[in-house]
């Protein structure tokens, strides 16, 4: 029994401890109502001649360059953490849309606008020149030849991709060898596409009646001269009104370099990417929003989201040895691996910032041993182990890396499948390193203990699959492209009994591309744009089966990859934007929003779970 002494000492070290721990929570707490207090609001009415639903209210403060967009409830509209100052706010919906008006928000009010519909380009964006719209039946004939498409070509190209470039049938010639590999006897592959037909392939044997085949189909359907075509969406976005009158996203936008200069400077404007071209997102520990920019010269960009403050970091070779994606570790420490840039055959390393001293602390061969016999070597995607080891993939060298923390060497570990092309790559809660491998639609499994490989394929394979993430429970989830008319999906592959499951996607032609879980165990996505269909943030319920669609600010920029905070906040980048490079971020409940900051749930890299390092933290606190 405790005596009444150590009870006193006890008694008090707990008090002065949850008093410190109130105090701090309290702080937070009001540091975070005294930065919402700050912010203003904007509520108001839309009017239009004919019905509508849910319409997009875009409010943009022209000072900072942020864009805010809510939906309309019955024909009302609100928002909310507003910064202070001049705006220009507009409403879009399918064919309508409004006058641009203006307004001044200052800090407390809820400011009131009425805005007037009126027929117009809405938010569809026009479809390029010359190029129609048809219904997918219409486009691919059910003749032989278009099993060959659906099942070979629109494992990676969407339906869109062979309508759109009609040519003569010694084009498509080519353009079959260059996906058989047609070169590859004479020199080495300079992508990670080039040659995905060639052989017998295990996921599809694509044999020589099979080519024949496709020859004939394409050279009838979409030889010279025919006329460039778009399948058209033949089913609208299921939108739930009062779900997405409560939703906001904002979009901080980069800032376009001025003539002359960075992007648009002589040295890189004719390179091909004279843009902004924003890719992953990471949140470090303070709340910030990391950025990739893969526009010419390659950028970090740091952004807090409470201020809309961002700073860029120039990459150490510009961009010579190309950049892609990034994640942040338990000591701060943004690692970026080099991708493809103006030498895409050079050695590649695997890049440390440190936000600390603002250099590039750690710059550590990818593949000092050559490995990788490849002449082109592109890395990409990331995760760390519980012991802050970093495993980086090859998606042009079939393998992975790992630098170990503890002696700064690296060791690359070639990948069993044949022409592996790793794409995604996460840690489950055993240290086991997952990677969603592009080539095939299947999941390879690293058991980091025995240095083995293990794959899996989906009830859906041959498959297209780029992303794949772990949630709470260890249950791995990978999202799976359209194929044809065979709809896209989730899949969840549950550990414990090594079982697969298939959640078809209720929207037209779905390209689900990232998928992230929430601190409540929902399955969030980013799905690709149609040119009559709007990109979307999705969100799937694997407790109820339950769907819901978010429609992005910008109708046809893609999202490679989603972020998700500990309050439900999803973010991301809209890469596909030429002329609106940002960052950009979901809040699904607008009245939840506690505070512009970005935290994950147990702090960097982001997993859904308390690593040891976390774990140990809590106990620390709680004694």
């Amino acid at each position: 029994m405790m005596n009444s002494r150590r009870f006193l000492t006890w008694a008090i070290a707990a008090a002065a401890g949850l008093g410190a721990a109130f105090a701090v929570s309290g702080t937070l707490a009001a540091q975070q109502r005294g930065e919402l207090a700050g912010m203003g609001r904007l509520s108001g009415t839309v009017t239009s001649p004919q019905p509508f639903k849910a319409a997009q209210v875009f409010i943009t403060n022209v000072d900072k360059n942020i864009v805010y967009m809510v939906f309309t409830s019955a024909g009302q509209f609100r928002s909310v953490a507003l910064f202070p100052g001049d705006y220009e706010v507009s409403v879009k919906t399918k064919g309508l849309e409004s006058d641009v008006q203006k307004v001044a928000v200052r800090a407390g009010d809820n400011a009131k606008l009425n805005l007037s519909l009126h027929p117009g380009q809405g938010v569809v964006p026009p479809a390029p020149r010359n190029v129609t719209f048809a219904r997918y039946a219409e486009i691919y004939p059910r003749e032989p030849g278009v099993e060959v498409i659906e099942s070979g070509c629109m494992r990676c190209h969407d339906e869109n991709f062979l309508p759109s470039r009609p040519g003569s049938e010694d084009i498509w010639r080519a353009r079959l060898g260059h996906m058989m590999g047609a070169e590859l006897d004479s020199r080495d592959a300079r992508s990670y596409a080039e040659g995905a037909l060639a052989g017998r392939v295990q996921w599809f044997p694509f044999a020589k009646k099979d080519r024949e085949n496709f020859i004939a189909y394409v050279a009838k359907n979409f030889g010279p001269d025919a006329k460039p075509r778009f399948v058209r969406a033949e089913q609208d976005v299921p939108m739930d009104e009062a779900l997405l009158g409560k939703a906001i996203f904002i979009e901080y936008r980069l800032p376009i370099d001025p003539p002359g200069t960075g992007s648009s400077s002589p040295e890189f404007a004719k390179r091909g990417r004279g843009i902004r071209w924003g890719q992953d997102v990471r949140f470090d520990a303070d709340g910030n929003v990391w950025l990739t920019d893969r526009g010419y010269p390659h950028r970090l960009v740091k952004l807090n989201p409470r201020t809309g403050e961002q700073k860029n970091y120039l990459y150490p070779d510009g961009a010579k040895l190309g950049n892609h994606d990034l994640i942040i570790d338990r000591q701060g420490i943004v690692w970026a691996p080099e991708h493809s840039g103006f030498e895409p055959s050079g050695n590649k390393r695997i890049l440390g910032f440190n936000p600390r001293t603002e250099k590039w602390d750690y710059q550590v061969p990818g593949d000092p041993d050559n490995v990788i016999r490849n002449e082109q070597k592109w890395m990409q995607s990331m995760a760390l182990d519980s012991k802050g080891n970093l495993y980086v993939g090859w998606i042009m060298g079939g393998a992975i890396t790992k630098l170990d923390r503890a002696t700064m060497k690296t060791k690359v570990y070639p990948m069993t499948d044949r022409g592996a092309v790793p794409y995604g790559v996460v840690s489950d809660k055993n240290d086991n390193i997952w990677i969603a491998l592009w080539n095939s639609g299947k999941l390879a499994k690293f058991d980091t203990i025995n240095e083995q490989w293990t794959e899996f394929a989906p009830l859906t394979f041959p498959a297209h699959i780029r992303r794949l993430n772990v949630d709470a429970q260890n249950n791995v989830w990978a999202a799976i492209w359209n194929q044809g008319r065979r709809a896209g999906r989730l899949a969840k592959l549950d550990q414990t009994t090594g079982r697969f499951t298939e959640y078809p996607v209720p929207l037209w032609t779905s390209q689900p591309y990232d998928v992230n879980a929430d601190a409540e165990g929902n399955i969030w996505f980013a799905d690709s744009p149609t040119p009559d269909r709007a990109a979307i943030i999705g969100k799937f319920n694997p407790r109820n089966q339950a769907w819901s669609f978010y429609p992005k600010i910008q109708f046809d920029a893609d999202t490679p990859k989603i972020q998700v905070t500990k309050d439900g906040a999803i973010w991301f980048s809209p890469r596909g934007s030429r002329d609106k490079p940002a960052l950009g971020v979901l809040y699904p409940d607008m009245d939840k929003i506690t505070t512009l900051g970005a935290f994950y749930q147990y702090g960097p890299p982001g997993y859904p779970w308390p690593t040891p390092t976390t774990q140990t933290a809590s106990r620390t606190a709680s004694r």
